[in-house]
């Protein structure tokens, strides 16, 4: 609990005194790796201190930059227009976090969890090269995530063993898990300006179930676990309190709400966005930061920062001399690079809409190329460049002096590094990752959605699988498969939520998908309706929207066909493109976010997983029977 003064509530007037005695003088140096449970007679820290927070979570070995959509409908020239802004990539954050360091020397630079699975990176260097490139940003602290286990705590040791900074997790008992024992900190003091700021790590309690770490690492309830280590930090005389938290949103909220004594919770896992950025077409889940009143009545700051390293938080913090919150400000700002943009259905010089991408050049200018149905590289007319350009300008303005971007070029030693590891990533991607005995032609309940939907359910253990048809991009040819070839089927890097949903809600999310296929497909309805796993329908297709779908059966867990239960609850997982409610699936977009669960795992690296040493071939069941 923080104090305005530095006495302790201690039983006993001799005991007061001695507090009161201690408080006295400067305060002592403390032990940056110390965990002892005993109660110490360190001084108080009484250092007021203005501390800055750069944070990043769930970068997923997203190591280079990737084209992102953001909504920027304020002009005639971009009105309802997709527009693709680059964001991310390993250099580009270090660049940034090089910059912010340099503008706010007190500061930490902090990873909410996360680093490991997600790309090709991962796949190859099993998070050495995350961790080569967060050793070269200096990064202060960590706190494991749930993915970190993914290949088991002997991969984890391995990425420990080359950090240097501290892991961090309070609530892991590592007694019995000799690869991991005495690497994992429960928490570690900085001395920032002269005063003592404490991290503490906090695990997602749920990792067991969601990941692979084993019967030897034992999770901890989160909230004893902090007060506990709380109560320790003060008895040390800290009154600076900044958690780590890789527990959620939710979780992080909680814990602010009843554990006296913390100041700011670092959060990762929900993959979220904070703060005003509905204009920018991102969903905002709450305030940046959140600010929480704890059981003692102080402020408690929360915050995170998206994913893949899109985004940089920036949290301003002053404390008083007892530690308690003065001042603060901040917001998560979009990471983005200045090299490369996209806008779609821009016209031409005869008024077509043409795709049309935007790149750099040496000199600071712009140069525009069409996309041809292969590549960007059609030069565009005078008149059309005209018109394009004009597009663009309004974009540069728009993004130019709004402080939700932080642009900034990539790092020259972050792009050397990515060349050191891009080889190995090449020789990779041209490996033989399966192959097919039949040519996988994309159609109703043919070539690769079922198997993708197989995937998906394989890799979550939920009942039911459904997945959009316009998420699989490329037919597979018979004959071998190159790993590069499985990461083309689904190039959009989506992950994969589970929810737990009824049978009611699992209708109403086969007709809107049914629904949006009729409208978006009609020229070829028969090859593009949903892709389902775990599941068997009929489709009446001439039928009334909401109408459409009859004759449910859900595969039970001894492979029986059971009719769907409209009272029953049945885990179903999705891509997070369709969890959010994209093709027009409404009904999965209104879930609230609470029974909504992003594994973190990302579908091209599952379905990668799935078809390794197999055989492919067509399914040859009637998963979806359409009837005209």
């Amino acid at each position: 609990m923080k104090k305005r003064s530095c006495i302790r509530i201690l039983s006993g007037a001799l005991l007061a005194l001695a507090v009161l005695v201690s408080c006295a003088g400067t305060p002592q140096a403390v032990n940056v790796t110390e965990t002892t449970k005993e109660i110490s007679t360190t001084k108080v820290d009484a250092v007021p201190l203005s501390l800055s927070i750069f944070h990043v979570n769930d970068t997923h070995a997203k190591l280079e930059p990737s084209l992102t959509e953001l909504k920027v409908d304020i002009t005639p020239e971009l009105k309802a227009k997709r527009t693709f802004v680059e964001l991310g990539g390993f250099a580009r954050l270090w660049a940034a976090v090089e910059a912010l360091r340099a503008e706010k020397p007190n500061s930490f630079f902090l990873h909410a969890g996360d680093v490991f699975q997600g790309t090709l990176y991962f796949t190859e260097f099993k998070g050495k090269a995350d961790g080569d490139f967060l050793n070269a940003m200096g990064l202060d602290a960590m706190v494991i995530g749930n993915h970190e286990f993914d290949k088991g705590p002997s991969v984890l040791a391995d990425f420990i063993k080359e950090a240097k900074f501290p892991v961090l997790a309070c609530n892991v008992d590592l007694s019995a898990e000799p690869a991991l024992k005495d690497s994992i900190k429960p928490y570690v003091i900085k001395d920032v300006a002269g005063a003592k700021v404490a991290i503490v790590g906090i695990a997602n309690p749920e990792t067991p179930d969601i990941s692979s770490p084993g019967p030897t690492v034992k999770f901890l309830d989160p909230l004893s676990s902090l007060e506990k280590v709380v109560k320790e930090l003060e008895a040390k005389g800290i009154n600076k309190i900044v958690v780590l938290s890789h527990g959620g949103y939710e979780v992080d909220k909680n814990l602010g709400s009843k554990v006296s004594g913390v100041d700011v919770i670092v959060g990762g896992h929900s993959h979220f966005v904070l703060g005003s950025v509905a204009d920018l077409g991102l969903k905002s889940q709450g305030d940046y930061p959140t600010v929480i009143t704890s059981p003692a009545g102080e402020p408690v700051l929360v915050v995170t920062s998206w994913n893949w390293a899109n985004m940089i938080g920036i949290l301003d913090v002053d404390f008083d001399k007892d530690g308690v919150i003065t001042s603060y400000k901040g917001n998560a700002k979009l990471l983005a690079g200045l090299d490369k943009f996209r806008i779609y259905d821009l016209p031409d010089a005869e008024g077509k809409l043409k795709r049309v991408e935007f790149m750099r050049n040496a000199d600071g200018t712009y140069s525009a190329k069409e996309y041809d149905g292969k590549a960007y590289k059609v030069e565009p007319t005078a008149k059309a460049l005209e018109n394009y350009m004009a597009a663009f300008n309004s974009l540069a303005s728009r993004f130019k002096d709004d402080s939700r971007f932080f642009f900034v070029d990539p790092k020259k030693e972050g792009l050397e590094k990515l060349a050191k590891y891009s080889p190995a990533l090449k020789a990779l991607q041209a490996k033989i990752a399966t192959k097919s005995e039949d040519a996988l032609k994309r159609g109703n309940n043919t070539g690769p959605g079922p198997i993708i939907a197989d995937s998906m359910l394989w890799k979550t253990g939920a009942d039911i699988a459904i997945m959009n048809p316009g998420g699989v991009r490329v037919d597979l040819e018979s004959g071998d498969i190159s790993v590069a070839k499985v990461y083309e089927l689904q190039p959009f890097a989506n992950t994969l939520v589970t929810l737990d949903v009824s049978g009611e809600e699992v209708l109403k999310i086969l007709e809107d998908m049914t629904d949006f296929c009729i409208t978006s497909y009609a020229k070829a309805p028969e090859t593009a309706y949903v892709y389902v796993s775990g599941l068997k329908l009929t489709l009446l297709v001439n039928n009334a929207k909401g109408s459409r779908v009859s004759e449910v059966m859900v595969r039970a867990k001894d492979g029986s066909w059971q009719p769907l239960d409209s009272k029953a609850t049945y885990k179903l997982v999705v891509n997070n493109f369709m969890a959010d409610g994209g093709d027009k699936n409404v009904t999965l977009g209104a879930i609230p976010k609470a029974r909504k669960y992003d594994t973190g795992f990302v579908d091209s690296e599952v379905m990668l997983d799935y078809v390794l040493g197999k055989t492919l071939k067509e399914t040859n069941e009637e998963r979806v029977k359409n009837v005209f």
